[in-house]
């Protein structure tokens, strides 16, 4: 699971500009990875001002989600598969970008995530200065964050009519 952990959380704190972040319990130390930021990280939903990212292992209300975000948010969590047409037509419905993307297991099966965001695009705005400075890591460099988001053609025509680039 560390693997999953640290691609959700380094690829949004190494993408969000911002440093109020929502995230499970379990995923906060992924955090301290990034040498060069310092964020604020709730782990319940008792903070008063707009997350700028917030990750759910399992999708919740994505309504509510997406109203919890500030106007610049990102929202990661993980899809049943790297073709959730129903999850992505429903975040492509709010979200101005959303993008699948993947990290490999210790098995090397693909394992889905997503993407969605109200302003960053998760390669093109990459913080290289922040994805640069990560330290302690087993899988996640800026290489793997912008290669995680190049997907097969064959799964790319299955969802591009539901995702938004």
């Amino acid at each position: 699971m560390s693997i999953k952990y640290e691609m959700m959380a380094l690829v949004g704190g190494c993408t969000s500009e911002g440093t109020n972040i929502l995230v499970p319990e379990n995923i906060k130390d992924e955090f301290k990875k990034i040498t060069i930021a310092k964020f604020n990280i709730y782990t319940k939903d008792d903070n008063s001002d707009k997350y700028d990212l917030i990750i759910e292992e399992i999708p919740s209300d994505i309504i509510k989600v997406y109203e919890k975000l500030n106007n610049e948010g990102i929202y990661i969590t993980t899809p049943n598969s790297l073709t959730d047409r129903n999850l992505f037509a429903n975040l492509s419905k709010l979200f101005w970008i959303v993008m699948p993307f993947y990290y490999l297991d210790e098995n090397l099966n693909a394992k889905p995530l997503v993407f969605a965001s109200k302003k960053f695009h998760p390669t093109a705005d990459i913080i290289r200065h922040r994805s640069d400075f990560v330290e302690g890591t087993k899988y996640y460099t800026t290489d793997v964050h912008l290669a995680s988001f190049t997907l097969p053609k064959y799964i790319f025509e299955e969802i591009k009519d539901v995702i938004r680039l």
